[in-house]
């Protein structure tokens, strides 16, 4: 700590020399605690090995692994970090004075304009390597006290290093459900259309008019598109579509996954998300809410993924918790993902992970996620949260969904032979077995996955014999 040295009053003191005298001791004092001060603080080094191992970076889009803190007050490039031996462990040195610190490991390139802060991984909210658990920033963080200190992680998470931590394909996981859009119409036996504006705009302030007209939602090329129309309908400016599982296809656990191209127009919000089929622990945002992909046209490319529950919210509790990614996802198809499970939610981007919001066992009110949620995919227009003017002359506007799949790891997947769906095993699902054996109607991949009742890999009486058993048990 640097020492301002004022003289100390005297009574009779000859001016003529005490201004010497203070002069000569003021100096010697001065040095003395200048050097004293050297001595006393204290500069330890920084030591970051962070594990990439995890993530699809460094990548062509994203070259640089950098580590940004507070000690530079969250200026990019705080600390640039390098795989000489291309491990995929990334590292880099500081060294700091005594104090607590918090940083945020960070991907840039090309894809980010190399601002530093193309790609933000964050400490898991709540968890133990989250500094301050209690607040709305998931920080990474530590206290240098007069030593060196060794900050390693696998990115993203609190282990030191990673183990298989990537979003590819896992062996253990089967397909339950899914919608590849190769019909001609829009498959009303797994969709619905929600009508309307909703309250106050679907409670965000949105300007569309929900519809289930033709000209909003289609199939085109083997994919859905959802199209906002800039039009007066109802008493709204635009119109768009807003469809989902609710009833038809509610799930609890899995992986979610959907390929999707977004619009780039100022004032579009499409959104790939999930709400609780019955609110158990109340309404919004007490019951949850999972958004897998939102993407705001204002900002064309940064993409997100966000949870909301009663104690992270933008109703009064702490800030959601939300994980985001700069893509090409305006002029190409990404894949979507998240993982649920009864301890996390793990969310990619077509493979990269982005992080991971953990069940911190503090009760409903931040874990609700353990009840069915159904599959919502919308376009909206406009909201409070817009940061931008909808940009008229750009539409109409299109939002793209490829496919929808729905995935469960393989134990869990119990009712084998409930070829409708519908929770019971019953006559209806022999007739519809039945029918896939004498060939009057052809299976789909998922049907012929869960009409296979004994799990032999065929299709036949069998089948049917096992499913009577299973029924009259």
């Amino acid at each position: 700590m640097r020492a301002f040295i004022t003289s100390p009053a005297h009574d009779n003191v000859d001016i003529r020399d005490a201004g010497t005298r203070n002069k000569r001791f003021g100096t010697i004092q001065y040095i003395i605690i200048f050097f004293t001060s050297i001595s006393i603080a204290v500069s330890a080094t920084i030591s970051f090995n962070i594990d990439a191992g995890n993530l699809d970076i460094p990548n062509a889009d994203y070259q640089s692994i950098v580590v940004n803190g507070s000690w530079n007050n969250w200026e990019p490039w705080g600390v640039t970090l390098s795989d000489s031996n291309e491990d995929g462990i990334f590292s880099g040195e500081i060294d700091l004075d005594n104090g607590t610190y918090e940083y945020l490991i960070s991907a840039t390139g090309p894809a980010d304009n190399w601002s530093g802060w193309g790609l933000v991984i964050n400490a898991p909210m709540g968890s133990d390597c989250d500094y301050y658990p209690g607040d709305e920033w998931p920080n990474y963080g530590f206290v240098v006290n007069n030593s060196d200190i060794e900050q390693s992680y696998c990115a993203g998470s609190c282990d030191s290093q990673c183990e298989n931590n990537g979003g590819g394909e896992n062996l253990n996981y089967t397909l339950v459900w899914s919608d590849e859009f190769d019909e001609n119409e829009i498959d009303e036996t797994k969709w619905n259309f929600e009508i309307g504006t909703g309250n106050g705009g679907w409670g965000n302030g949105e300007e569309q008019y929900y519809t289930s007209r033709s000209e909003n939602a289609f199939i085109e090329d083997g994919k859905l598109i959802i199209q906002a129309l800039n039009e007066s309908y109802a008493g709204s400016n635009y119109t768009s579509a807003k469809m989902t599982t609710e009833n038809k296809a509610d799930f609890l656990y899995g992986k979610i996954v959907a390929s999707i191209k977004v619009p780039a127009a100022g004032g579009t919000w499409p959104a790939f998300w999930m709400l609780p089929t019955n609110s158990v622990y109340g309404g919004w945002p007490n019951s949850g809410e999972m958004d897998i992909m939102e993407h705001y046209g204002c900002d064309p490319g940064h993409v997100h993924s966000t949870v909301h529950n009663n104690t992270y919210n933008w109703a009064g509790g702490i800030p959601p918790t939300g994980y985001n990614i700069y893509t090409n996802a305006t002029s190409e198809f990404l894949e979507y993902e998240m993982e649920w499970s009864d301890d996390e939610l793990k969310f990619f981007v077509d493979g990269s992970y982005i992080g991971t919001y953990y069940n911190e066992d503090n009760g409903w009110q931040q874990w609700p996620y353990d009840q069915e949620f159904y599959i919502i995919l919308n376009l909206a227009i406009g909201s409070h949260f817009m940061p931008c003017e909808t940009q008229d002359e750009l539409f109409p506007q299109r939002y793209e969904i490829d496919y929808v799949r729905v995935y469960q790891l393989t134990d869990e997947v119990d009712l084998y032979g409930d070829v409708n769906q519908d929770g019971n095993l019953d006559v209806i699902d022999i007739v519809q077995i039945l029918g896939f054996i004498l060939g009057s109607s052809n299976p789909s991949d998922i049907d012929f996955l869960i009409s296979d009742a004994n799990q032999d890999g065929s299709l036949d009486i069998l089948d049917v014999v096992f499913l009577v058993a299973q029924i009259l048990e």
